[in-house]
């Protein structure tokens, strides 16, 4: 009976602990607007991230003037976010409270950004 009882709990925990990484999961998928930094230099972004069967797609678009979207690669979800816009750079930010932040490294060096998630993704659009 303890056995049985032992392995109910450690079952429970492990529902558990899939749940909490489920919705951890679940918190980048939206509308994300922010800036990127490079020196002196700020630009308006946004990004969308929407979950998949095989993992994560998304899309990047610029701003002055709105461009069309570019699809992002190499979305990664762990302890930290992780994503390419191609032939510009790759970030790696941290995922908190609504929202990312952290780094980007392209051809000429890196900078920052810092990004927060969208109530509504048509209000998000028309904000740039």
């Amino acid at each position: 009976m303890r056995k049985w009882m032992t392995t109910i709990a450690i079952f429970g925990a492990l529902c558990s602990c899939a749940g909490a990484s489920h919705a951890r999961e679940d918190e980048l998928s939206g509308t994300w607007r922010g800036v990127v930094r490079k020196g002196a230099i700020e630009t308006v972004v946004l990004f969308d991230f929407s979950r998949t069967e095989g993992g994560y797609r998304g899309n990047y678009w610029g701003a002055a003037p709105l461009r069309d979207a570019v699809p992002l690669a190499g979305i990664e979800l762990g302890h930290s976010v992780r994503f390419e816009i191609p032939r510009l750079g790759v970030f790696q930010g941290e995922l908190a409270s609504g929202t990312i932040e952290g780094t980007y490294q392209d051809s000429q060096g890196g900078g920052s950004f810092h990004l927060e998630k969208q109530p509504d993704p048509d209000v998000a659009r028309m904000a740039i």
